[in-house]
């Protein structure tokens, strides 16, 4: 099902750098199979990952857009493939990327003398490496032994 989760989020990421908003199919179809997962393997570990999510949407309306709301569905709909601690690695992780692609962004427009205030970053795709780190981490390493014994992805 992180495979799922990862396809979602690397659709939604490229949504979001080409379009700078996410395609509400995309959230409704990883929102679905993620409650139906999660609600599988109980919901209760879960609930943090959807705290999460709608904090980032009260923060959304809070400032008017400039946090994007679609960047929170994400992150409530992540809740139910993810355990708490790697929706806090995927927020922290996606924070820390941000940080330096905008940090790079200023510096490149100042160094040109142009203003970056209107600037925007696609957050959903700072929040792709710690996808794959996620992805990697578990499904990652039983794949490649799979592979090894040479056993087929589908039948791991």
């Amino acid at each position: 099902m992180r495979l799922v989760w990862f396809l979602c989020l690397t659709a939604a990421a490229i949504s979001d750098v080409k379009e700078r908003t996410v395609s509400y199919r995309i959230l409704i179809i990883c929102g679905v199979c993620g409650a139906l997962y999660g609600w599988k393997t109980g919901i209760a570990g879960h609930a943090a990952g959807v705290i999460l999510g709608f904090g980032i949407l009260t923060l959304s309306k809070g400032t008017r857009g400039a946090v994007g709301e679609g960047d929170g569905w994400f992150l409530a709909a992540s809740a139910g493939y993810l355990e708490p601690g790697e929706i806090w690695i995927l927020l922290l992780g996606g924070l820390a990327v941000s940080w330096v692609w905008g940090a790079g962004m200023i510096l490149y427009r100042a160094c040109h003398g142009k203003s970056a205030n209107k600037e925007t970053l696609p957050f959903l795709a700072c929040l792709w490496p710690a996808g794959v780190w996620i992805l990697l981490r578990k499904e990652g390493i039983m794949w490649l032994l799979a592979a090894g014994r040479g056993v087929s992805f589908l039948q791991v």
